[in-house]
């Protein structure tokens, strides 16, 4: 790539990085297993704030994966918690309730999680992802959990696209992988990183809309879209599935190729260029690269 060009990328990554940013640090992830009543009891608050804060349904259905607002603590320092996970290989002699007990969940958490058989067999050389509970501190980042920071218009828009994808069919998450792998090889982009970005963020889902509206199976952002679109001379519209990979995957490119290493291009892709240029990595940054760059590694071997 020219200096010039290169040039160009990064101040795009650069103003990318604003929105792609907004908030983030203080939204938590739904884990597998996760109920509304149970988020509502560990944060403190009630079923129907986290409804009215997130604009779900009646039915109040969460899916792994999803992205939700908690209400702030008053006063202080506030801290919320992010679901992790990393990746275990089964070695002989394990059980799952070992297993359990040495990475501190549950054995249904496990169960649920890997879609293992309810007697809890596991077969020696099986990967497992086993989600975790991190602090989130949010004591130098805007919260989106604070009201005022997400925009109205910013609710209502996600709140449309959420809805919109509620009533179409969607791809199955075997074939979203073999869509993000497929779509990664076309632009150069190591499918094993693709993968597990896609994985983190959506759990290979397409519905999946955060509260800052970011969309489906690479939570990109419609600004990012915007500028991506404008930059490839294409439209990507981000509520299909293979223009949302596409998207995601261009985006990991120009990351790649503007800081030239894989765990500061994911750092890009989770707080944005600008500012980590600000701040520096955010804890939560160097938990999101650790658990992807495992993540990577899982989807290169299997």
């Amino acid at each position: 790539m020219r200096p010039r060009r290169a040039a160009r990328t990064l101040v795009v990554l650069a103003t990318l990085a604003a929105v792609l940013t907004a908030g983030a640090p203080s939204v938590i992830r739904v884990a597998s297993g996760d109920t509304l009543w149970d988020l509502a009891r560990r944060h403190n608050t009630t079923v129907s704030a986290l409804r009215a804060l997130n604009s779900l349904p009646g039915n109040a259905t969460l899916y792994a994966g999803a992205l939700l607002r908690v209400p702030s603590a008053s006063g202080g320092a506030r801290q919320t918690t992010r679901t992790v996970e990393t990746s275990y290989t089964v070695r002989r002699g394990d059980t799952l309730s070992a297993i359990a007990r040495r990475h501190g969940v549950s054995v249904q958490t496990l169960i649920t999680r890997n879609g293992l058989p309810r007697n809890g067999m596991v077969v020696v050389g099986r990967h497992l992802a086993i989600p975790r509970r991190v602090a989130a501190p949010t004591g130098t980042t805007p919260s989106v959990n604070a009201g005022a920071r997400i925009p109205g218009t910013v609710q209502q828009s996600a709140a449309a696209h959420r809805a919109t994808l509620a009533s179409r069919h969607q791809p199955s998450r075997a074939s979203v992988r073999s869509l993000v792998a497929k779509t990664a090889r076309r632009h150069g982009v190591d499918p094993a990183l693709a993968l597990a970005v896609a994985y983190q963020e959506s759990g290979f889902q397409q519905h999946v809309v955060s509260p800052v509206d970011a969309i489906g199976i690479m939570q990109v952002l419609p600004s990012t879209a915007r500028v991506l679109s404008a930059q490839y001379g294409r439209r990507l519209d981000l509520l299909r599935a293979e223009d949302n990979v596409t998207a995601g995957v261009l985006l990991l490119q120009q990351l790649v190729r503007g800081t030239g290493r894989a765990d500061k291009a994911l750092a890009g892709y989770y707080q944005g260029l600008g500012s980590i240029r600000a701040q520096g990595m955010l804890p939560q940054t160097h938990a999101y690269v650790r658990n992807v760059s495992a993540l990577r590694a899982r989807f290169r071997n299997g």
